[in-house]
């Protein structure tokens, strides 16, 4: 055979092979219109649903139902962002593919639960449970139970009894962290080893824990102290113990302006931290360098979330009782309200596009999730939903703590 026709058939050849190897990865009629690094997962609490959503195109992909008790449900991400693991209230877990909007896999590992995480290696899925008192892991890819960590501790009589689980993050170094709220303590797993032990537990950080985040940057661990005047801090470099912070705070008559619902819509901005207050129609701030507290911004009522905008320059606030369908817009430069929206009955849980180009926004009385602009404040898209709550974008999957 010539050379050059040698050639020209071996290029061929190649050319053919290549083509064959790439074809699965070719979009059809029947094929995925879409990635998943800019989906969205909404939670519809009461039918027992989630919709996924294309933040990109703000298009409405589909609906996965069958998923149980979703009251408080979360939702967690593989590290590819392939697939959601939906967390129901009865310890249900469902594992749902992002590219086929198909539930591939569901268990039940526990019968109360309130919420879980995914491991920094992405090989685990950990609940933390009430009932039983325990954290369970799961192994992320079968969603087998591969170890039960149970929460046990002596109580005054000697007696060894079971605790709620509260608070569950992953930190750096694979580690796991959650509370103990009736044993008022922190515990620390490393889940990089076989046996997943408790590497450290810390005893007496305060009374009920009930809630906790963890830092951007995987450092420090926040518990918030139901019936203690402070709140407790650990160092996740050290591990050496859990220090209060804020206590000035909780001296007086006053209640402890930090015991509110969720800690983890807490907005972090790097050197500020905007928080809720408990009935009163502020935003706290202090400074998240040393913990002392600056001048409070009056808003339109009690905050639920304070939600901070990826690029640090606005966080919105939703409100709950009076005025419970508006949307304070705070403007962290001026420090105040520069915007009030009303995006209709219960108006909640705003969440950013992954570089913060729109906000999402459930109203969980008015039947949709409403996309604003956050530049312009302009409603981008109204999108129906049966009582939709928590919003979830797979963004989460590489930032601890989400």
């Amino acid at each position: 055979m010539p050379v050059r026709l040698f050639q020209y058939v071996t290029k061929a050849f190649l050319i053919l092979l290549l083509s064959t190897l790439v074809l699965p990865l070719q979009s059809s009629a029947g094929d995925p219109r879409w990635g998943t690094a800019s989906l969205v997962v909404v939670v519809e609490r009461l039918a027992g649903s989630v919709l996924v959503i294309d933040s990109s195109r703000h298009e409405l992909l589909g609906r996965i139902s069958g998923l149980g008790n979703l009251t408080h449900a979360t939702v967690k991400f593989s590290p590819d962002a392939r697939y959601a693991y939906v967390l129901g209230r009865e310890g249900q877990v469902s594992k749902i593919d992002l590219l086929t909007l198909k539930l591939v896999k569901q268990v039940n590992a526990g019968k109360l639960s309130v919420g879980g995480v995914i491991s920094q290696d992405g090989k685990y899925v950990a609940l933390s449970n009430y009932v039983p008192g325990e954290v369970r892991i799961l192994d992320a890819d079968t969603l087998e139970s591969v170890k039960t960590i149970p929460a046990l501790y002596k109580d005054e009589s000697g007696n060894e009894v079971s605790s709620r689980v509260v608070g569950l993050v992953d930190a750096p170094g694979n580690l796991l962290v959650f509370s103990l709220m009736d044993a008022n303590s922190i515990w620390v797993v490393d889940a990089g080893k076989k046996e997943f032990p408790v590497i450290r537990k810390f005893t007496d950080v305060g009374k009920l824990p009930y809630d906790a985040l963890i830092t951007p940057d995987g450092r420090y661990y926040l518990v918030g102290l139901l019936y203690s005047d402070w709140m407790g801090l650990l160092d996740t470099w050290k591990l050496d113990r859990v220090t209060p912070i804020l206590a000035e705070q909780g001296k007086g008559s006053e209640v402890p302006l930090w015991k509110i619902p969720h800690l983890k819509g807490w907005a972090l901005t790097g050197r500020l931290a905007f928080l809720p207050a408990l009935k009163r129609e502020i935003a706290l701030v202090y400074s998240a360098l040393d913990w002392t507290p600056l001048t409070p911004i009056p808003i339109s009522g009690t905050a639920l979330y304070t939600v901070v905008r990826p690029d640090g320059r606005q966080v919105w606030v939703d409100i709950i009782g009076k005025n419970g369908d508006l949307i304070d817009v705070i403007d962290v430069e001026s420090m105040k309200v520069v915007k009030t929206l009303n995006p209709g009955p219960g108006a909640t849980h705003p969440q950013f596009t992954p570089k913060g180009e729109a906000v999402y926004v459930s109203l969980m009385d008015g039947g949709k999730v409403v996309v604003y602009d956050t530049a312009t404040f302009k409603v981008l898209k109204e999108i129906p939903a049966d009582h939709p709550s928590g919003i979830f974008f797979t963004n989460r999957a590489h930032k601890f703590g989400m």
